[in-house]
Parts: structure tokens; sequence; C-alpha cells
């Protein structure tokens, strides 16, 4: 069978080659395909549309395979990246926040490295909401975000599912309370508090830590509330324990800990989503990382053992 590549993917096989060969990107060598028959059933096709699928993945050299009689089909050979331009015209696209922290850098790092055998980009884009938005609608495969943001889109009805929990302090180590004044020890009558609405981690914490009092919410990237306490321009604000920390700013700041009552370890834990019921995206992923080997990268680069690179 000799197709076209230019424009298989536009006719009627090219539906069955792509669902073949985003199944086949979840295997490793030596393991075993279904048969031709479960392929029937599973992609609703017929027995030569099957056959011819897989000649074609054989043809433009994606992958080899041997027959070993009643024992079944096996991988030989397997191309992940020809695999990728079969069924991930684009490759494979995750987004995350900003790197602008170290443990952001090493969960960036993370999945470059987990991922380097895949045509892989990373984009990074401010506002959990955004991010679960851009996943919902196809136009990226995943997204990092905090536990307590995907917990929350989840129960408002986004067709998205976790796949993986990183555990606390995998998104960041704490958010706290930054004062302008030395003299305050919390949040006061009549204060000015950083309020960013596109951010929901930040803006339900700074709801719940201003409750019973009043004061103005002035709306702003939570990326500009150090520098906006620096200026004057405000007196409180919710932010990353661990940017703090990185820009030396304890000295011009006052921190506050936020109580239990304040506070969810949720905030602090990150959690990767994709488009709910994409079973062999979430194949491909469960392949390719892991939670320790994650969290493992994520803590040399905080450490300083590995440079950052995304």
């Amino acid at each position: 069978m000799k197709v076209d590549g230019e424009k298989v993917l536009y006719q009627k096989i090219g539906v069955t080659i792509r669902e073949l060969a985003l199944s086949l990107l979840s295997k490793n060598v030596g393991e075993r395909i279904q048969s031709i028959s479960r392929y029937q059933e599973e992609f609703q096709v017929s027995r030569g549309t099957i056959q011819n699928a897989i000649c074609y993945l054989k043809e433009v050299r994606a992958v080899e395979l041997v027959s070993c009689g009643h024992l079944g089909t096996f991988i030989e050979k397997i191309d992940y990246e020809k695999l990728q331009e079969c069924c991930l015209t684009q490759g494979l696209m995750g987004i995350m926040p900003l790197p602008y922290s170290l443990i952001y850098e090493g969960m960036a790092t993370a999945m470059y490295e987990q991922l380097k055998d895949l045509r892989f980009n990373m984009a990074y884009v401010r506002g959990a909401i955004g991010r679960i938005e851009l996943v919902e609608s196809g136009a990226y495969h995943f997204a990092i975000g905090s536990q307590f943001a995907v917990e929350h889109e989840i129960q408002c009805g986004r067709e998205i599912e976790a796949v993986f929990n990183f555990g606390v302090g995998s998104y960041l180590s704490k958010h706290v309370l930054l004062l302008r004044d030395h003299g305050k020890n919390g949040i006061t009558e009549g204060m000015r508090v950083a309020y960013d609405s596109e951010s929901l981690d930040q803006s339900c914490l700074t709801t719940n830590i201003v409750k019973g009092k009043k004061v103005e919410l002035v709306n702003m990237r939570t990326q500009q509330t150090i520098t906006a306490l620096l200026d004057g321009n405000i007196d409180a604000g919710v932010w990353n324990y661990d940017d703090v920390l990185e820009n030396h700013c304890l000295d011009d700041l006052k921190v506050v800990f936020l109580t239990e009552s304040e506070y969810n370890e949720k905030f602090s834990t990150a959690v990767m989503v994709i488009r709910k019921n994409n079973k062999y995206l979430k194949k491909i992923l469960e392949k390719n990382i892991s939670v320790s080997k994650t969290l493992e990268i994520l803590s040399d680069v905080c450490k300083g053992k590995k440079h950052p690179y995304y």
C-alpha cells in the first residue's frame, strides 16, 4: 500500500491512522499490541481499514512489528516523533504559570526532561482559569495549576480531569501576607490590599483574609505586589513566599504567615489536568511522567544541583 503522506490525514483512513498512532504512543518496545479485531471494535471501522492504518505506520517507519503467531504481534522498533507527526500535528503542548520562582523553573525542567522523547513545548500563562480554559478548548493538551483551582473548576462543571497530583509544596512552599508597615500584624481597617481578579488562588485567599474589614481592594497582577508595596501604592498583599525569599525582600516588608483557618495546603499542591475522557493522552503522560521523578528534578533545581532549562 502506497499512501501520499500529504493527503492521508484528509482521507477516511486518516482518522484511524491518528487514533492508532495515538494509542501506540503509550507503548514501549517489546510490548504486545491489540489484535486487529480489538482495534476494529474500539475504532468502529472495518478490518481492512485497520490493516491499512498499520501498513501506513510501518511504511513511514513509525513502528516495526513482529508477529509471534498465537502469542500476538509485538513492537520491535518505535519512533515516537514519527508517531506524533501522525496524530499530534503540532506536537504535545503543555501550559503552566510563569516560571518566576525556582519551584516553577523546576517543574518546567521536569516536564521537558521527562518528555524529551516527544515533540514537546511548554507555554507560560498567568491565571489558572485561563490555563484550564485553554486545555478544555483543545488548544493545549495539559495544564498545571494548584489543586485548589483545579478542584474549584471541576466543581464548576469544567470538562477536565486530573492526571497527576504532585503533593504539598510542589506548586509553591506557601502563600504569605506582606505588609508595608512593620508595625502591623495583619489586615486593619482602611488598608489598600492587592487583589488579582484573574488569579483564583490569590483572589480567594485575599477575600478570606479581609472578610469583615473595611479595606480598599486594588486590582493588579499578583506579580506586581512587591513593587506596589515598596512604592507605597498598597499596604498589604498576598504573595508567594518563595519569591519573597529568592528576591531578598525580608528586610523591606513585614511577612505574616497565614493561619490554618486562612490557608489550605491545596493552594501549594501542583496538579496536572487534561481534557476529560482523553484516554490515550492520559496513557502517554502516565507512561512518560512520574510523580517521584518530577519531585526529584524539582528538588535538584531548587537546591542548585541542576540548571533549569525550559
